[in-house]
């Protein structure tokens, strides 16, 4: 009988956990799997406020590949979209309330998604504190001594090179974090509304949008030059001054922010080379698609449970690498559109005329463009695709 295959999986982020937890439910004896990740533990990982939306058709899918569905529910709520679409001076230009309905998708905290995923393993299945050496041999044989490489290490990941040559290019975008504690601040109530308020103009972008904590986070888009975040700090200190003229609600909502962290955003080309270098290497999530705002961890879940599947069958890796880049390559089309539409001029018309459209047509279209997942999907852009 000849040994299992050899799988590493590089990265403990939400793509990573997922792959290791449905190998682990479906329990092959043909695959051994670790993870190894860089992080000390599970507490040292940064990033992770924040509410995602887990689609029906991808980040769902997943959960119920992964036998989380019923835990996944208890943890979400369809709470509805309750959405206000703002332009600078405070004028609404579309508002509406779904309130709960089939069409929802779930919404989860990041950190609770990870968690429940994280706390489904076995013990041991994590290898905390691992800076894998990715071509490690067997001093007794030569030989490789893993079979498979995984990349789920995110945007800057360290397996990609091996795939291809592609670096993450800056989308021209930089994005400066803050939250907000509701219980200090309830005047921000009106405003911001029972779910997501969103102003754009002038280029730029301010979503704030509630979690489950209490919290406000807020969320500021600038078109800022690259190095803006490094060379000019006393720039990022003093935000307000790329809102001036701004409605004083919006600047205040601004002002009141805390515990500020600012992102450039990046994304990668569309045009990556379909098949890897080394045979034996692939990638999933942010490291292998970087977009500047997508379907982040949508897709690195619908990946995760891809090639979970293509590695319990044997099949070739590249059917897998298919069906992961064609899929990959529809919504990084879709995430360069909008990014024009979001941060062009008269944004905020162009988007309310985008959100209004015949109450049939809702399930069809809005998935693509619902803008909480353009803003949330940076998260992801650090190692925790």
């Amino acid at each position: 009988m000849s040994p299992p295959t050899r799988v590493a999986i590089i990265g403990a982020g939400i793509g990573g956990l997922t792959l290791a937890r449905i190998l682990q439910l479906r329990n092959s004896p043909n695959l051994s799997f670790a993870i190894y990740e860089s992080d000390s533990d599970a507490a040292a990982c940064g990033a992770l406020a924040g509410l995602l939306d887990l689609k029906f058709e991808s980040g769902e899918q997943a959960m119920k590949d992964a036998g989380l569905h019923t835990e996944f529910l208890k943890l979400s709520r369809r709470v509805g979209a309750h959405m206000r679409i703002l332009d600078k001076s405070g004028k609404i230009h579309h508002e509406e309330t779904d309130t709960g309905s089939w069409f929802c998708n779930p919404q989860i905290d990041r950190r609770q998604l990870r968690s429940l995923i994280l706390d489904s393993l076995e013990p041991g299945t994590v290898q905390w504190g691992h800076e894998a050496t990715l071509m490690r041999r067997d001093p007794a044989t030569g030989k490789g001594i893993f079979d498979i490489i995984v990349g789920a290490d995110g945007a800057w990941s360290r397996v990609r090179p091996l795939v291809c040559d592609a670096k993450p290019i800056y989308s021209g975008i930089t994005l400066l974090e803050t939250k907000i504690d509701m219980a200090q601040n309830p005047q921000f109530g009106p405003l911001v509304g029972e779910g997501t308020m969103l102003a754009l103009g002038d280029g730029k972008g301010v979503l704030a949008q509630h979690d489950s904590g209490g919290m406000i986070m807020l969320h500021s888009a600038l078109r800022v030059p690259e190095e803006w975040a490094t060379t000019s700090a006393e720039k990022v200190g003093s935000m307000l001054e790329h809102f001036e003229g701004w409605d004083e609600r919006i600047r205040d909502l601004i002002r009141a922010g805390q515990d500020l962290v600012v992102r450039p955003i990046y994304a990668l080309p569309t045009d990556l080379a379909a098949r890897s270098k080394i045979d034996n290497v692939v990638l999933l999530g942010d490291a292998a698609h970087v977009m500047s705002f997508g379907e982040g961890v949508n897709l690195a879940m619908a990946d995760a449970s891809d090639l979970a599947k293509t590695l319990i069958s044997g099949k070739p890796l590249e059917k897998y690498e298919k069906r992961m880049r064609n899929r990959a390559n529809r919504c990084a089309k879709e995430s360069a559109a909008n990014l024009e539409i979001f941060f062009g001029e008269d944004a905020a018309p162009a988007v309310a005329k985008m959100f209004r459209m015949p109450p049939g047509m809702a399930y069809l279209i809005k998935p693509s463009f619902y803008f909480s997942s353009f803003f949330f999907c940076v998260f992801s852009l650090g190692r925790l695709g």
